[in-house]
């Protein structure tokens, strides 16, 4: 078994384990998010995989709708998006860019608004993103703007979280 698979299970094993049991409760879906992206009427997650985020449809994953999830939220659909970015990563595909930079708070005057997704993440939950991100490099062929981002979010937030 070559370093790179060894790598890729054993993130994958500390976001599956750090993120066992997250539900949706009664935050934002990413149908909601859509909606509110969309700009059209708030529509029911009636239909949405709520209680398992790794039963998520892919198709679901695909809608660019991140920017718009709350704190709870985010804390359900990130595992399944980091996992999908693992899996099926492509840098042009708006689920990668969006799960990226979801990851990368610009420091500023909106810092306070994109970290406040980040409110409900726990410790071991900061940390699986956070091995995520360091080892993101490693594991796909990150294009010139995915490097740029994985290494600032990294500097700028992440990196107190990471396990070396």
């Amino acid at each position: 078994m070559n370093t790179s698979t060894d790598l890729r299970r054993t993130v994958e094993s500390q976001i599956q384990a750090a993120f066992l049991g997250v539900t949706l409760g009664r935050g934002i879906s990413l149908r909601q998010a859509q909606a509110i992206d969309d700009g059209t009427r708030f529509v029911s997650s009636a239909s949405e995989e709520k209680n398992h985020w790794s039963r998520i449809p892919p198709d679901d994953l695909e809608r660019d709708c991140v920017a718009h999830l709350d704190a709870e939220g985010f804390r359900y659909y990130i595992p399944a998006l980091m996992l999908s970015v693992l899996n099926h990563y492509n840098p042009s595909s708006m689920r990668v860019i969006g799960t990226l930079v979801s990851l990368y708070p610009k420091k500023g005057d909106a810092w306070e608004q994109q970290t406040q997704r980040y409110s409900l993440l726990n410790r071991s939950q900061k940390t699986a993103i956070a091995g995520f991100i360091a080892a993101l490099p490693e594991l796909v062929d990150l294009d010139i703007e995915g490097q740029k981002v994985v290494q600032r979010a990294l500097r700028d937030y992440w990196g107190e979280y990471h396990q070396r």
